[in-house]
């Protein structure tokens, strides 16, 4: 780009909106990333510098997102399956001791991430892209996508309970 004059600068969000300082960061890669992130000094937004490689913030967020939004979804996928082979209490059970937290979070998670997982369907399909791209194999991120968009009909909803997420997971897309 630099041969047609163009200047590019990559970002990422990462972090909800930017009402206080150093809650959100816009991570920033490319030759111009310095000068793009001055623009963001005076603001609650946190603007940093990778460093000039083109592409670096971009992926910094898909590997953010893979891990957050992509265990949600697999949590998703494990309460369903576990809901159809009744046997919810006992993995519970089985969390409450040997993975402390887990069985306490892990029902108000799956809950909670209805409301956004009608948009986080493509980002996941953009994980899979990025991770393909570098011979990782997709098909995890794949099917989050397909989690994600199997709880689309909850968008703009109040959180439902936990045994209407699972049955909409339960039902095939």
């Amino acid at each position: 780009m630099q041969e047609a004059g163009i200047s590019f600068v990559d970002g990422s969000i990462i972090g909800g909106p930017a009402w206080k300082p150093d809650t959100t960061r816009l991570y920033l890669s490319g030759e111009e990333a310095d000068r793009a992130a001055s623009y963001f000094s005076a603001g609650p937004l946190r603007a940093i510098n990778l460093d000039q490689s083109v592409g670096k913030a971009s992926a910094l967020k898909m590997c953010y997102a893979a891990y957050t939004k992509g265990t949600t979804a697999l949590l998703c996928a494990i309460l369903a399956t576990a809901e159809a082979y009744e046997i919810q209490d006992d993995l519970m059970t089985e969390w409450s001791q040997s993975i402390p937290g887990l069985a306490e979070g892990a029902p108000d998670r799956v809950r909670r991430v209805t409301s956004k997982a009608w948009r986080f369907s493509g980002e996941m399909e953009e994980i899979a892209a990025t991770f393909s791209a570098v011979g990782i194999p997709a098909g995890f991120h794949s099917a989050a996508a397909e989690i994600y968009q199997r709880l689309a009909g909850f968008k703009g909803a109040e959180t439902p309970e936990l045994d209407q997420v699972l049955a909409a997971l339960l039902k095939p897309g």
